[in-house]
C-alpha cells in the first residue's frame, strides 16, 4: 500500500496514515505501507514529475521481484495528482510525461485506489464520492476517461468548497482539510479493505478448485464493486 502526502505533510501524521493503518489491523501481517518519496512541495511541476516517476518505478520494480503482491494505492491533495498520473497514459498527464508508464498487468494488480482533495478531479466521473458539485471540476482536471482502466477500482472523495477538487478562487482552506474528520478516512479505508476481501475470496477458491477442473468448472464472475453516489 502506497501513501502520496499532500503538499507540506510529514511522512507520519498525514491525512492518510489512518487509513493505511485501518487497513493494516483488518489484515495484520498481509499489508506493508510505503509513503511514497518525493518532494511533495509547492514545485509541484518538478517534484509532481518525480512523485509519478518514483510510483511508476516501485510499481514495475515490485511487479516484477514479487509476482504475487497486489497495489493499494492513497493519495491526497498533490499526492492524488501524482498518484492518478501515475495511473493515466502519459498523454493524459500534467506532470512526468516522459517518465515512464504503468503497463496493462501491473494495472490489473492495483486493486484499489483512493484519492482526496484531487487538483485533477472531474466532476462527472462515477466513481467520485462527496458532496461536490458534479458540474464542477478541480483546478486541474484530468481528461474524461483518463482512469478508466482502473475505474471500477477507484473512489474519488470530495466536498463541496474545497477549492482543490472544486475549482474556486475563494481560497478557503477549510473545506480542503474536512476529509480529517468528516468520516472519509474510514469509509476509504472500508472501500480498500472490501476490495481487499473479495480478491482473497477469489483466490481461496482457485486454491480450493481441483486440478484438472479448469475447463469443467463454471468461471467465477468479474469482481464488481458498489457505484458510489454524490451524498
Amino acid at each position: 500500500m502506497v501513501t502520496a502526502r499532500g503538499t507540506g505533510e510529514p511522512s507520519q501524521g498525514q491525512l492518510l496514515s489512518p487509513v493505511a493503518r485501518t487497513v493494516s489491523q483488518a489484515r495484520p501481517g498481509d499489508v506493508e505501507v510505503l509513503d511514497l518519496d518525493y518532494p511533495a512541495d509547492t514545485d509541484i511541476k518538478e517534484g509532481g514529475t518525480i512523485g509519478v516517476r518514483t510510483l511508476v518505478d516501485v510499481l514495475r520494480v515490485q511487479a516484477e521481484t514479487c509476482p504475487a503482491q497486489r497495489f493499494v494505492l492513497l493519495g491526497y491533495s498533490q499526492g492524488a495528482l501524482v498518484v492518478g498520473d501515475a495511473l493515466a497514459a502519459p498523454e493524459d498527464r500534467m506532470v512526468g510525461p516522459t517518465v515512464g508508464s504503468v503497463d496493462a498487468e501491473t494495472l490489473d494488480r492495483v486493486l484499489a485506489v483512493v484519492l482526496y482533495g484531487d487538483p485533477r478531479f472531474v466532476g462527472d466521473e462515477e466513481y467520485n464520492v462527496g458532496s461536490y458539485d458534479v458540474e464542477t471540476d478541480g483546478l486541474l482536471p484530468r481528461p474524461d476517461g483518463a482512469l478508466d482502466a482502473v475505474g471500477e477500482r477507484v473512489r474519488d472523495y470530495c466536498v463541496a468548497g474545497d477549492f482543490i477538487c472544486q475549482s474556486s478562487l475563494d481560497f478557503d482552506e477549510e473545506p480542503h482539510v474536512e476529509y480529517y474528520s468528516n468520516g472519509m478516512q474510514g469509509d476509504g479505508a472500508a472501500f480498500v479493505i472490501t476490495r481487499l476481501d473479495r480478491v482473497g475470496a477469489d483466490l481461496g477458491r482457485e486454491a480450493d478448485a481441483e486440478p484438472g477442473d479448469a475447463d469443467e468448472r463454471e468461471t467465477p464472475s468479474p469482481t464488481s464493486t458498489p457505484t458510489p453516489s454524490p451524498r
